[in-house]
């Protein structure tokens, strides 16, 4: 009897174990099938580039410039695949050395007042359909004294990969998630933050991607990758900034893909572990800069000069 019962026991405890066993082979698999499906989000590494001298320098490495524009006479405008608002005088060279960042030339971007709402204008240059897989875009931009662009706008400047030759793919696409085969952007921008900041605002970079995050209203408006919240910097008016930002595409099936930006100079933001595209047909071959405004109250108007785009690092003006 007390044999029958030791047997008895000892299945029930093998029969135990091995559903323990079972379940957390369940759960194992269910986790790494979950972490698969959970796709990566880029990590903010800026502190830790600044510290590491040979990671600062590999970034910050020179390549080689294949464009470069300082508005110095009209031919500039010819570089430009299209210029909104160049037939009505939103967009317009300017002679005026006091309006230039350096020489006699600038271009400068007006989007009017039109009692609340949306006003434009701005340059898009296409430097496909080969693209690139890693491209550095500086540009210099003012804005005037009285810049004032209540809660949203997008100005400062982005940078475009697209599939394809079509100078045009992946325009007016807001709040549609890129699929990972057909495009991705990313702007360096001020934003307000619901007037906690004077305008023009904070620089951040307002980002589309295959792995963005949806907003609240269901849709995929770019996501806000932004430094530390102690590291923010709020541009000034009527002053000449240097921007520079940078995407290095991800090999494809890996999430090893960059983004970074500078501010005169020095690494502001430094992001990695992005995954933009899925495949290689996706590269960089466009960039844009003006100035949208979202309830245009009134004139709004920056310059920009000096801009130019390298496979490396370019750095301010000496």
């Amino acid at each position: 009897m007390r044999s029958q019962l030791t047997l008895t026991t000892l299945a029930f405890t093998v029969i135990a174990v091995a559903t323990v066993l079972l379940l957390i082979g369940s759960t194992d698999r269910l986790q790494r099938a979950q972490a698969e499906e959970t796709p990566p989000y880029p990590a903010l590494v800026t502190a830790a580039t600044r510290a590491n001298p040979e990671a600062l320098a590999a970034l910050e490495k020179p390549g080689e410039v294949f464009f470069a524009d300082g508005f110095e006479s009209a031919a500039s405008l010819e570089n430009y695949f299209e210029i909104g608002g160049l037939k009505d005088g939103r967009a317009k060279l300017t002679t005026d050395p006091k309006l230039a960042h350096r020489g006699g030339g600038a271009i400068q971007f007006t989007a009017p007042g039109r009692e609340g709402k949306e006003s434009s204008a701005g340059a898009s240059l296409w430097f496909g359909p080969e693209g690139h897989d890693q491209v550095y875009y500086r540009r210099y931009i003012r804005f005037a004294a009285d810049y004032d662009q209540g809660n949203l706008n997008h100005v400062g400047g982005g940078l475009a990969g697209v599939s394809g030759t079509d100078k045009w793919a992946g325009l007016g696409k807001a709040g549609i998630r890129p699929e990972g085969d057909d495009r991705f952007t990313s702007s360096f921008e001020p934003w307000r933050d619901w007037g906690r900041y004077a305008p023009p605002g904070f620089m951040f970079l307002y980002t589309y991607w295959m792995d963005m995050k949806v907003d609240r209203d269901g849709h995929y408006w770019g996501n806000n990758l932004c430094p530390a919240h102690d590291e923010r910097v709020a541009l000034q008016r009527d002053k000449w900034y240097c921007l520079e930002h940078m995407i290095k595409a991800n090999d494809v099936g890996q999430a090893n893909g960059e983004l970074a930006a500078w501010i005169d100079g020095k690494l502001y933001i430094h992001y990695t572990g992005c995954r933009w595209r899925s495949t290689e047909a996706v590269k960089l071959k466009r960039c844009n800069f003006g100035v949208y405004i979202h309830q245009a109250a009134n004139d709004n108007i920056v310059w920009y000069d000096d801009v130019a785009l390298s496979t490396g690092y370019i750095g301010p003006t000496e």
